[in-house]
């Protein structure tokens, strides 16, 4: 259901992803430098990946398979609904070939799916944080 706390996540999620993933590429890894185009291209490119990156985040809070241990747990959930996401994510990426790394080496690809689980991991962070302060009777009420 798309309601004020879905958006707010949603969009809150997505900078937080698109921040770290910035710090992350453009400041420690130094791999915005190497682009062979434009930066202000791909920051915007970027930043519609993340959108929805971040809408599937969100979206994932609402998976049945979190209903039985987790169902009242929502700062829980979504680490975890975000951590699955980047794991999901990092298989992409690998398949598709898309990845700043310099090669497919095991420690690589390690630090790939370690960063992964972490970016989107606080991604699903904020949108059980997010769900936890903004309460909506219309669907909190349904939840009891």
């Amino acid at each position: 259901m798309l309601t004020k706390r879905f958006f707010i996540s949603w969009l809150l999620s997505s900078l937080l992803m698109f921040l770290l993933s910035y710090v992350w590429h453009g400041i420690f890894l130094t791999d915005l430098s190497r682009l062979s185009y434009p930066k202000a291209l791909f920051l915007f490119f970027a930043a519609i990946v993340y959108l929805m990156i971040g809408f599937i985040v969100t979206k994932a809070m609402d998976f049945k398979v979190f209903d039985k241990h987790l169902k009242r747990k929502p700062v829980l959930r979504g680490l975890i609904a975000g951590a699955c996401c980047g794991i999901a994510f990092f298989m992409i990426a690998t398949v598709v070939g898309v990845s700043f790394s310099t090669g497919s080496k095991l420690e690589n690809m390690i630090l790939d799916i370690t960063w992964q689980l972490i970016e989107q991991g606080m991604g699903g962070l904020v949108v059980g944080i997010v769900r936890l302060l903004i309460f909506e009777p219309s669907i909190d009420l349904q939840e009891d």
